[in-house]
């Protein structure tokens, strides 16, 4: 698997969050995306209205996850109710891409954090790391079987 380090700048986010222990989210994520997949068209301003992020704040200590099903916006005219607004400042990511089913996805990431440790790069975790998914693969729309499921992954790095 090859990374690439990019540069990705400032974003402003809106999304529905949702947090728990790290099995309760594997569970739910499918219906909490297919909840934020019916409101997305109430939030104002976005982008790109078929990109999609799931962005991941985990705290290790108390191994506690919340993720944030999100999409790009230029502002925060108006947050919906029972959505959340932020913002990730610009920085330094790893980029991969997991190509397959969501059963491989785990071996995506042991490789992912394999390279990681190859170019001598570390993980910033005190960040927030990333998904990106477009039309090629929708957690609640498509099937996590299905070989051609893509999607982007962004490690945040550790500045040196």
């Amino acid at each position: 698997m090859e990374g690439m380090v990019v540069q990705v700048p400032q974003k402003h986010f809106i999304g529905m969050s949702f947090s728990g222990p790290f099995q309760t989210l594997v569970e739910g994520m499918t219906d909490h995306w297919g909840k934020f997949v019916a409101r997305q068209q109430e939030i104002p301003l976005v982008i790109h209205p078929d990109v999609r992020y799931d962005i991941s704040d985990e705290n290790a200590k108390y191994r506690m996850y919340t993720e944030y099903v999100a999409v790009e916006v230029e502002g925060f005219e108006r947050i919906p109710e029972r959505m959340v607004a932020f913002t990730i400042p610009a920085r330094t990511y790893a980029r991969f891409t997991h190509v397959g089913p969501m059963s491989t996805v785990k071996d995506t990431y042991t490789q992912l954090f394999q390279w990681l440790a190859q170019q001598g790069l570390e993980m910033d975790e005190t960040a927030l790391r990333m998904e990106r998914y477009d039309a090629q693969y929708i957690p609640s729309m498509h099937a996590p079987d299905r070989p051609e499921n893509t999607y982007q992954i962004f490690i945040p790095l550790k500045e040196v």
